[in-house]
C-alpha cells in the first residue's frame, strides 16, 4: 500500500527537476531566461494518484519568482512524476464533486497536537450546465477517459470522454482569470450561444488571495479549428484553377465579421453586471493606448534580430506614425470587456455555426491588463491580422505542395487579402447596426490597432515561436504598403 504523499517528498522531486526541461516546455513563459531554481509553494492531493503542485520558478538574476501549476501523478513506489492526463482528470472529478481540497502540510503534525495548519485550499466548484453535459453526475465524470486536446497552447488541456475539456492555467496569477469570468458572463448571464457552456472551475485560495487554476467546459466534439480549416480551403482553391471566385472565397471572412459583431454586441449588454458595464474611454486610457502601442513596437525591435529585425527597423517610422492615431481621436470611443486575443485559432467551426474559445487574453500581458475594458475594435483588428496571416500561409502551403511558385493559381491571394478584409469590416459594421450595439467602426482606429497587433505578433513569435516570424513580417509589409498608398 502506497502511503499518503508528503510535502517533503514532492518538494524534493520539484527541486531536482532539470531546469532545461522546464525551460523547453510550451507553457513556460520565461523563454530565453534560464531558471536558477524551482521550489514547491503548495501541493494538493487530488485523489486517485493525482497531485497538483504550485511551484515557484526563480529565473537567474531575479529574486521574484513566477508561480506555475505542475500536474503530477504517483508512479511506481509512490514517487511523483510530471503527468497531465491523470491529475487533470482527477481535478475534473473534484470540480464535479464540488470539493475543497486543503494543501498538504509542510511538515507532519505531532500526534499530541492539533492538525498542521492549512496554508491554502483548492476550491473546486461545478456549474449548472455540468448536469446537462454529463447527466450521470460525479460517477459519470469519473468514468470518462482522458486524452490530450492536441492543440498548441500555452496552457494544458485534456478532453474527457468527448464531453468535457479541462484547461489548466499553467501560470498562476492572483485574481480572476478573464477566461473564466468572460465565459461565465457570456454563457450564463446573456446566454450567448457561440461559446461552449461552462461546466465548472477550480481556484487556489490562500491568505494572499485567489488565483484561477482551471476551467471545465463543454467539449465541442464535431468542431474544426478555423485557422487550419480555412488555410486548407484556401490552399485547395489556389491549386484548383476555375473552382472559385475571390468573392466566393471571401464569404468566410464576412461570416467571421458577423460572428465578431455578435460577440461584441453581447459584451455590450453588461450594463447591470459588475465589471462588464460599457462606458466611454477616458483620455487617460487613450494616452495609455498610445504608450502601449509604442512600447509594443519597441519590444518588437528589441527582440527581433537578423534580416527580419533590420526590415522591421526600416518600417518603424511608418508604424510609429500610424500608432499616433491611438491618442489623437476626434471622438471618444466606447470600451467594453473584450476577448483580448481574438484570432482564427480561437474560433471553432461546427455543423451548426461557430464557437469562440480562450478568453484569457494575450499571454504576455499581466492579468490585470487582460481584465480591463478596451475597444472592441482591438478584437476586430486581431481577426483582420489573422485573416491576413491565413491567406499568406495558404499561399506558402500551395507553393510547398507544387514545389515552387504556383504559375496559374485558382485563387489570387493578394486580391483575396484585400476583399476578405473589406467583407469582414462590411459585415461587422452591418451586424453591429442590426443588433443595436452602440459601437462605432472608426477605420483609422481599426487600422492603428492592426499595426499594434502586428507588432505584438513579432514579440510573440520571437518569444515563443521563432518559426512564425515570417507571418508578422509579411503582414507588416502589407500594412506599411497600404499606409504609404493612403
Amino acid at each position: 500500500m502506497i502511503g499518503d504523499p508528503t510535502f517533503a517528498e514532492i518538494a524534493a522531486y520539484v527541486a531536482a527537476l532539470p531546469p532545461e526541461e522546464l525551460e523547453e516546455a510550451r507553457w513556460y513563459g520565461g523563454k530565453g531566461r534560464p531558471i536558477a531554481r524551482v521550489a514547491l509553494a503548495e501541493a494538493f492531493d487530488l485523489g486517485g494518484g493525482g497531485l497538483l503542485a504550485a511551484v515557484d520558478v526563480f529565473e537567474q538574476g531575479s529574486d521574484e519568482p513566477v508561480r506555475y501549476v505542475l500536474p503530477l501523478a504517483r508512479a511506481e513506489g509512490g514517487r511523483p512524476v510530471i503527468d497531465d492526463e491523470a491529475p487533470l482528470r482527477a481535478l475534473a472529478v473534484a470540480i464535479a464533486e464540488g470539493r475543497t481540497i486543503p494543501s498538504l502540510p509542510r511538515r507532519p503534525a505531532p500526534v499530541t497536537t492539533q492538525p498542521a495548519p492549512v496554508t491554502a485550499a483548492l476550491v473546486c466548484r461545478p456549474a449548472a450546465a455540468l448536469r446537462d453535459l454529463v447527466p450521470g453526475g460525479v460517477a459519470a465524470v469519473a468514468a470518462l477517459d482522458a486524452r490530450p486536446l492536441g492543440r498548441d497552447q500555452t496552457n494544458t488541456s485534456v478532453v474527457l470522454g468527448d464531453r468535457l475539456v479541462l484547461k489548466a492555467y499553467r501560470r498562476l496569477e492572483d485574481g480572476l482569470n478573464p477566461d473564466l469570468e468572460v465565459n461565465a458572463y457570456l454563457a450564463e448571464e446573456v446566454e450567448f450561444g457561440a461559446v461552449p457552456r461552462l461546466a465548472g472551475f477550480a481556484e487556489l485560495v490562500s491568505a494572499a488571495g485567489a488565483a484561477t487554476v482551471a476551467l471545465l467546459a463543454e467539449f465541442v466534439a464535431d468542431a474544426a479549428d478555423e485557422y487550419e480549416t480555412l488555410a486548407e480551403e484556401l490552399t485547395a482553391w489556389i491549386l484548383a484553377p476555375g473552382e472559385v471566385t475571390v468573392e466566393f472565397a471571401a464569404e468566410e471572412a464576412a461570416a467571421l465579421g458577423r460572428l465578431t459583431a455578435a460577440l461584441h454586441a453581447a459584451l455590450a449588454l453588461g450594463a447591470d453586471v459588475p465589471g462588464f458595464e460599457p462606458r466611454e474611454a477616458t483620455r487617460d486610457e487613450l494616452r495609455s493606448w498610445r504608450r502601449a502601442g509604442d512600447l509594443q513596437l519597441q519590444q518588437a525591435i528589441d527582440l527581433v534580430h537578423g534580416a527580419e529585425g533590420d526590415e522591421l527597423r526600416t518600417m518603424a517610422p511608418t508604424i510609429a506614425e500610424q500608432l499616433t492615431v491611438l491618442e489623437a481621436l476626434p471622438t471618444v470611443p466606447l470600451v467594453t470587456r473584450v476577448h483580448g486575443d481574438l484570432h482564427l485559432g480561437q474560433v471553432l467551426r461546427t455543423a451548426d455555426g461557430y464557437r469562440i474559445i480562450d478568453f484569457e487574453g494575450e499571454p504576455n500581458r499581466p492579468l490585470a491588463d487582460r481584465r480591463r475594458h478596451d475597444s472592441p475594435l482591438r478584437d476586430a483588428a486581431s481577426m483582420l491580422r489573422s485573416l491576413d496571416h491565413v491567406g499568406r500561409s495558404a499561399r506558402r502551403r500551395a507553393e510547398r505542395l507544387r514545389g515552387g511558385p504556383v504559375e496559374d493559381p485558382g485563387l489570387d491571394v493578394d486580391a483575396w487579402l484585400v476583399r476578405a478584409r473589406e467583407r469582414f469590416v462590411e459585415d461587422y459594421r452591418r451586424t453591429l447596426r442590426e443588433l443595436g450595439a452602440p459601437i462605432d467602426v472608426d477605420e483609422d482606429l481599426l487600422r492603428a490597432f492592426e499595426f499594434e497587433k502586428e507588432s505584438y505578433e513579432f514579440v510573440y513569435a520571437a518569444t515563443f515561436l521563432p518559426e512564425w516570424l515570417w507571418a508578422p513580417l509579411e503582414g507588416m509589409r502589407g500594412l506599411v504598403a497600404d499606409a504609404s498608398v493612403g
